[in-house]
C-alpha cells in the first residue's frame, strides 16, 4: 500500500482511535518506507492523556525498524482550532518529536488529532505531490500514467 496523502494516514489511524462512535485514548504511530509504502502501524499507548513527552522514546524506538524513513502520529483529541498557530503544548511536543526523529534520519510527515466528529492535521492532509513541502518526498502519483489507456480512469 502506497500512502499518497495525509488523509490516507488519518484513514489508517482512525479505526484504532474511534470505534463504533466511541473515542479511545490511544496514541498511534505509522511508519513508512522510502517509497511511502506502509511499513508498520502500532498503538503506542492505550492511555493517551494529551501529552507526547512521555511517549517520545517509545515512538522513536518503534521507528528504528530497518526500512522506515517517514512517519506520522495520530492521537485521541484535537487541539483548539482558534489557537492553532500559538504553539499549543501538543504541537510544541510534536515539534520536539519531529526534531528528535530527524536526528535519526526520520521525517515526520503527519500529526493528527482525532475525535468522534473528525480530525485536525498539523501537516499535509492532501496529496503529498501537490504540497509545497512535498519536494522531499517520492513521487507517488506516477502510477496513474500507466493505465492501459494512458489516462486516469
Amino acid at each position: 500500500m502506497i500512502i499518497q496523502a495525509g488523509f490516507d494516514l488519518e484513514l489508517l489511524a482512525r479505526p484504532l482511535i474511534v470505534q463504533e462512535g466511541k473515542l479511545f485514548p490511544r496514541l498511534v504511530v505509522i511508519g513508512l518506507d522510502a517509497e511511502l509504502q506502509l511499513e508498520s502501524i502500532r498503538v503506542v499507548t492505550e492511555s493517551f492523556s494529551g501529552s507526547l513527552g512521555t511517549f517520545q522514546e517509545a515512538i522513536l524506538e518503534h521507528l528504528d525498524l530497518e526500512g522506515t524513513k517517514y512517519f506520522a502520529i495520530a492521537h485521541a483529541g484535537i487541539w483548539a482550532e482558534d489557537d492553532y498557530f500559538d504553539e499549543q503544548p501538543i504541537l510544541a511536543e510534536a515539534k520536539v518529536l519531529s526534531e528528535a526523529a530527524a536526528r535519526r534520519g526520520l521525517l515526520m510527515i503527519g500529526h493528527f488529532g482525532i475525535d468522534e466528529t473528525g480530525y485536525m492535521s498539523a501537516g499535509p492532509h492532501s496529496y503529498f505531490d501537490q504540497y509545497a513541502s512535498g519536494d522531499d518526498l517520492p513521487d507517488t502519483m506516477t502510477h496513474w500514467v500507466h493505465s492501459k489507456f494512458g489516462h486516469c480512469e
